[in-house]
């Protein structure tokens, strides 16, 4: 083998291994996922172009490539030939994969169905701080390492507990006579050096309404 039809065939292993990253790439951005390794990001790209490809083939669709043995007296190399069309119809299917396990993913939808089934009391998010947040937004009372408390609606949150962020939109301060003191502006960002201690998901109308 030449090292011209070398390079080639390595080309071509990366064109078909393409649809593949790129919907792990895009799943990686929409959702958080703990670090991994190479090894593991290595190894979920290949699922998906397993996972792409499967789903392609479903409609019996020719692969958007082929390669041709082309016959010289210098010996047999071979020429990549493709389909346009077919090269975005694989494309299509790369996002919308990607897009649809993210979502399903992001909501826990196979997690609930493999507790149910009682096949796993886990679910798919990373972590319960991720859970609790997603599940029981709304109005919360953070308690401060310092002895101070603050009322909000939930807004944002950090991905992770080490990060441990939180926004709060329509603000106050809770003082020892549980009275409010509305924070002017559009909200309070409490970062990991506030210290939060506890956060409490109330039912709760707005810093003029007194914490039930």
């Amino acid at each position: 083998m030449s090292a011209v039809d070398f390079k080639l065939e390595s080309l071509a292993v990366l064109v078909i291994l393409l649809p593949g990253f790129l919907a792990a790439r895009i799943h990686q951005r929409l959702i958080f996922d703990r670090d991994r390794s190479e090894l593991d990001k290595i190894v979920q790209a290949l699922l998906y172009s397993f996972v792409i490809y499967v789903v392609y083939t479903i409609f019996r669709q020719p692969l958007p490539f082929r390669f041709n043995p082309v016959v010289t007296e210098a010996g047999t190399h071979y020429e990549i030939q493709s389909d346009p069309l077919r090269l975005v119809a694989l494309l299509g299917i790369s996002v919308v994969l990607a897009v649809l396990l993210a979502y399903i993913a992001e909501n826990d939808f196979a997690g609930r169905l493999f507790r149910k089934l009682g096949v796993s009391e886990r679910t798919w998010r990373d972590s319960i701080w991720s859970d609790v947040f997603h599940d029981y937004g709304e109005a919360v009372r953070v308690e401060l390492a310092d002895g101070r408390s603050v009322m909000g609606w939930l807004r944002l949150y950090s991905d992770s507990a080490q990060e441990s962020s939180l926004f709060l939109e329509r603000a106050a301060w809770v003082d020892e006579n549980d009275q409010l003191q509305h924070i002017k502006g559009p909200g309070i960002f409490l970062t990991k050096e506030s210290g939060i201690l506890a956060v409490s998901f109330l039912y709760w109308r707005g810093p003029t309404v007194s914490p039930k």
